[in-house]
């Protein structure tokens, strides 16, 4: 019954964004470096804040995923404030500072890479400078797979079912999102001509990119759960795109923070459909993510790092030959 509660409550928040956008003529304008042809409505992250006051207050959060929520309230408005007034990428990533230096200071940082085999990987002093360091661009990288219909829900999707699977969490939040996503994807892809179009814009990738950041620090540091061998796989696909579109932009002498087509989704409808590009994608997130699995249940944590790495390089320089 909660989940049909949750599943209601989506639909109406997400329909009200929508009309919020355009009775304030907020909407997503096409230009040349973005993919749809018609201007559409990009707050739909809006609709986070409500509804994660009311699974703050459904649900029975423990301290530490509460003050995380909160934060992620905090990262969602500044998000919304950049769809709004589309404000500098540096005064952005000023902005975003606050609630990762919160987090680490209130909840809790990245103290140790984990231990492996032969040797143990503690920060030491360099913990809370690695830790805001991973938020921002674990952040920041989300943000950049924002860039075609479906990819954005569906990757953060797949990135909480795996969450779920390996956690066993009892909290309901990563279900709880999961729903709340689903119903965004319906917008956003236009199901059916029924749900009409909307974008989530920077309030829900910045936001959402923020706390899944933050979540595989609170399973792999403060819960200990999890190895952090095993959760840098659940986002090795848009950690790879991330680093590998900055590196190209820099061997094409481009600026970092403005936006190209260069990215794995723009290259791939150059071939496919838009349709066809979300799977090729989808799939090799998916197979990314299933390496967590044999990594968790085989305990091979050294060679996983070395795995993730090794793949890496296969992925950028597969993207630096189609550039």
């Amino acid at each position: 019954m909660q989940y049909i509660l949750l599943l209601i409550l989506s639909f109406i928040l997400l329909f009200l964004t929508r009309v919020i956008s355009v009775r304030l003529n907020l909407f997503d304008v096409p230009d040349n470096f973005k993919i749809h042809k018609q201007k559409v409505p990009n707050i739909a992250g809006l609709a986070l804040i409500p509804f994660s006051f009311f699974i703050i207050f459904y649900f029975e959060f423990n301290d530490i995923i509460i003050k995380t929520l909160y934060l992620f309230i905090i990262v969602v408005l500044i998000g919304l404030i950049d769809d709004i007034n589309n404000i500098k990428p540096i005064f952005k990533l000023l902005a975003l500072f606050l609630p990762i230096y919160f987090f680490t200071v209130y909840v809790g940082e990245v103290k140790t890479l984990g231990y492996y085999e032969y040797f143990n990987l503690n920060l030491g002093y360099f913990s809370l400078i690695f830790t805001v360091l991973c938020i921002f661009l674990l952040t920041n990288a989300f943000n950049y797979i924002d860039g075609i219909d479906g990819l954005f829900a569906t990757n953060v999707i797949i990135t909480l079912i795996f969450f779920q699977f390996l956690t066993y969490e009892t909290y309901n939040l990563f279900i709880s999102l999961s729903i709340f996503l689903f119903v965004y994807l319906l917008f956003n892809i236009n199901f059916l001509k029924v749900f009409p179009k909307q974008f989530i814009g920077d309030s829900g990738s910045l936001g959402l990119g923020f706390l899944i950041s933050t979540l595989l620090i609170i399973y792999t540091q403060i819960e200990n759960i999890l190895h952090p061998s095993v959760v840098i796989w659940f986002v090795a696909f848009v950690v790879y795109e991330f680093l590998a579109i900055n590196v190209i932009r820099i061997k094409l002498k481009k600026n970092i923070f403005k936006r190209d087509l260069n990215f794995i989704f723009n290259l791939l409808s150059k071939n496919y459909s838009k349709t066809k590009s979300l799977i090729i994608c989808n799939i090799l997130h998916i197979s990314l993510c299933s390496i967590s699995l044999i990594i968790h249940y085989s305990k091979i944590y050294l060679f996983s790092l070395i795995l993730f790495f090794i793949l890496f390089i296969f992925y950028l320089i597969f993207r630096i030959r189609q550039i």
